[in-house]
């Protein structure tokens, strides 16, 4: 009896699940990349770096497996995912093996002889990436193959392509500024960066030797560069060098603040926009003129040679723009669109996200863990699939003016709507910061960029040759301050940006997740991720997560104390490492420098003492002269050197011992027990980060 009540509902949910099933079947190969980008996740996460046969043990069990079972559901729904997870950390794992590079042991002052490779400007000075030659006495198995430097101020950087030497300190690269915040470490290992350093002395030129084609592609990038900056000045002219040759060192922190509060600042980098309009005004100027002789249109194929063209130009100006991460992201998207054309498929489509992705994640696989990788993928993902329902095809009621105008402002809101929507997880995560009115502000900037601003800057890049650019320059500089003034505009509204205290990564993944449920899905079960997205969202804009009371920097240079009215900090220590610190914890004001915050230190020569009501007497001792006084009047004791026995702080110590190993530190005092996280816990033991592990107890 019993098994007959139940036997109508069972027979119910596996008509169901297998209508499901039906509806899915040709999508099932649009899962493969998650797999695969989770294997790379999933390899990054370790805590200790993998045994190398780890990968292909996965692999070389995994295969044998798949072609057991490869006629069950086993097959579809465990193995094939987990063969493509496997592949992914496969991927991962020998990136890694393939960008291992010396990195400098310890910090040292020694003579550098390198090549020039890239020039960038920044607030402080002009920065170098120089393939060393010779580092001081350090013989070629332990000195690293490229160094990041900083120059005088006084000092003019010479051209890619140059041979310089320089006398400047040296270091490893800096462990994160905070545990959870970004990797430093993990980003210039897989750039092949072993040191950074400043220069302690002019630089002087050396004999040039060959240069190769990368570094004069960069040379003649930055007298581009600077060729549009002189014909169009200002921010303008920055914006335009920014957008055409991939420029932005010269984008003033006003105009980048508003653009970025404003939501438009994804247009100050080269992404799949402005390839996209790059290439498809070629398409159509090509085709245009294919057409105009009869001859031509009704013999040739116009549109394979417009895309061929499309083709060869994206290609010079990826180029031409520096090949950035997000610039080679949009070249492989453009690229499978335009051979698409080519070869009559279509041209958007959920598939095309999937390839350009796999391709990438193959490639490059670290590029999965950048906050452009993952933005990009969502709002075009997001993008896809709202195309994919068909609300593009459908036509408004009215006449065809009313359709005509309507429908193209409707759909265009529609896209910024989605796009927005489909990254504020993402920026609230990487950037702990959402531009509320990002929809509204890319509905005029994006039609400007579209219509009047890159094919303005397409016809400069061509009539430079005949040094005639001013004609589209002039123009085009007209619509780029149209959108700086869109910018400023917008950020001046009330409540333009969202501040929250930086999240955990569990709550982003479980927004991935349900997000893909909802894209890659087609039916009603696709609504079923809906309620977690939702939650998740709402969850990331609260933002419930206390900030640490206390923050140590690296080795203890710097500490900081956070309190209800803002951050105080060692007056010794400003700049950089403050900001991330106080935007991680969702405290982006910066204190007047006469009013200063609330709480501040006391500072002198030998260290910094603090009193909080939340903590007690904090101090932060420099000299071994300090210690006997701080170890009697302070709770909670800071210091490099090394503390007596007798020492009677009463709450907590945070001496040599504990603070050479941990890279920064973050404490809670919230609970009964004080809660301590080190960065170098959170890195685990890695290929970039047991170098500065090593550096530290060498000079220790």
């Amino acid at each position: 009896m019993l098994a007959t009540v139940l036997d109508r509902p069972a027979r119910r949910v596996r008509g169901r699940l297998a209508n499901v099933a039906s509806a899915n079947r040709s999508r099932a190969g649009l899962w493969l990349p998650v797999a695969f980008g989770a294997g790379i996740f999933g390899y990054f996460n370790l805590s200790a770096e993998p045994p190398l046969w780890v990968g292909p043990g996965l692999l070389g069990f995994l295969v044998p497996l798949l072609l057991t079972v490869r006629r069950s559901a086993m097959a579809v729904f465990v193995v094939i995912p987990a063969v493509a997870a496997a592949c992914g950390f496969s991927a991962a794992q020998y990136r890694t093996l393939q960008v291992a590079a010396p990195v400098l042991k310890r910090e040292m002052a020694v003579a550098l002889t390198g090549m020039v490779e890239d020039v960038r400007n920044t607030a402080r000075g002009e920065r170098l990436i120089v393939r060393v030659e010779q580092f001081g006495r350090l013989a070629a198995a332990a000195r690293p193959g490229r160094v990041r430097i900083l120059l005088l101020k006084r000092d003019r950087a010479p051209p890619p392509g140059a041979r310089i030497k320089v006398f400047g300190r040296f270091k490893p690269p800096p462990p994160p500024v905070a545990p959870y915040a970004y990797d430093f470490q993990r980003a210039l290992y897989f750039e092949g960066i072993g040191a950074v350093g400043f220069a302690l002395a002019p630089l002087s030129l050396e004999t040039p030797g060959p240069v190769p084609l990368s570094r004069r592609l960069s040379a003649l990038r930055s007298a581009l560069s600077e060729r549009i900056r002189e014909r169009l000045p200002g921010d303008a002219g920055a914006l335009a060098a920014a957008l055409l040759v991939g420029d932005r060192d010269w984008i003033s922190e006003g105009a980048t603040m508003a653009m970025r509060d404003a939501g438009i600042a994804h247009l100050l980098a080269i992404s799949g926009l402005h390839m996209g309009l790059v290439a498809g005004f070629v398409l159509f100027a090509a085709r245009l003129l294919l057409s105009l002789h009869p001859t031509v249109a009704l013999l040739w194929p116009t549109r394979m040679i417009a895309a061929s063209g499309a083709i060869l130009f994206a290609t010079a100006y990826l180029f031409l723009s520096g090949a950035s991460v997000p610039t080679q992201r949009a070249y492989v998207m453009t690229l499978v669109v335009l051979v698409g054309v080519m070869i009559g498929r279509r041209a958007i489509s959920m598939r095309l996200i999937a390839t350009a992705a796999t391709i990438i994640m193959l490639a490059r696989p670290d590029y999965v863990l950048s906050a452009s990788f993952q933005l990009s993928f969502a709002a075009v993902t997001c993008l896809v699939a709202v195309y994919e329902s068909g609300i593009w095809n459908r036509r408004p009621a009215g006449g065809r003016l009313f359709a005509g105008l309507v429908r193209p402002v409707g759909l265009l809101a529609i896209s910024s709507v989605v796009a927005s929507s489909a990254t504020l997880p993402f920026a609230l995560y990487h950037f702990q910061k959402a531009a509320l009115y990002g929809a509204a502000s890319n509905l005029l900037a994006i039609p400007a960029a579209s219509l009047w601003i890159m094919p303005l800057g397409v016809a400069a890049l061509f009539l430079m040759p005949a040094r005639l650019e001013a004609l589209a320059l002039v123009p085009m500089g007209w619509g780029l301050e149209g959108v700086l003034h869109l910018a400023r505009i917008v950020q001046d509204w009330p409540h333009a940006t969202h501040v929250v205290a930086a999240p955990p990564g569990w709550c982003l993944g479980l927004a991935t997740c349900s997000g893909l449920w909802i894209c890659l899905l087609r039916g009603r079960v696709r609504f079923a991720g809906l309620p977690l997205l939702t939650v998740c969202v709402v969850v990331l804009l609260v933002s419930p997560w206390t900030p640490p009371t206390i923050v140590i920097a690296d080795r203890a240079r710097a500490v900081g104390v956070f309190s209800e009215t803002g951050m105080a900090s060692t007056s010794r220590y400003t700049g950089f490492t403050a900001e991330i610190w106080r935007r991680r914890a969702g405290m982006l004001e910066i204190p007047a420098k006469k009013g200063g915050p609330a709480l501040s230190f006391d500072c002198d020569s030998l260290g910094c003492a603090l009193n909080a009501p939340r903590i007690g007497a904090l101090a932060w001792s420099s000299d071994a002269q300090s210690l006997a006084e701080d170890c009697q009047r302070a709770d909670i004791l800071v210091t490099r050197v090394r503390v007596p026995d007798i020492c009677p702080v009463p709450h907590l110590i945070l001496g040599p011992h504990q603070i050479r190993p941990g890279g920064s530190i973050a404490i809670w005092l919230d609970g009964p027990v004080p809660k301590v996280v080190y960065s170098r816990q959170v890195q685990g033991n890695r290929p970039w980060s047991t170098a500065a592990i090593g550096s530290r107890d060498e000079k220790h």
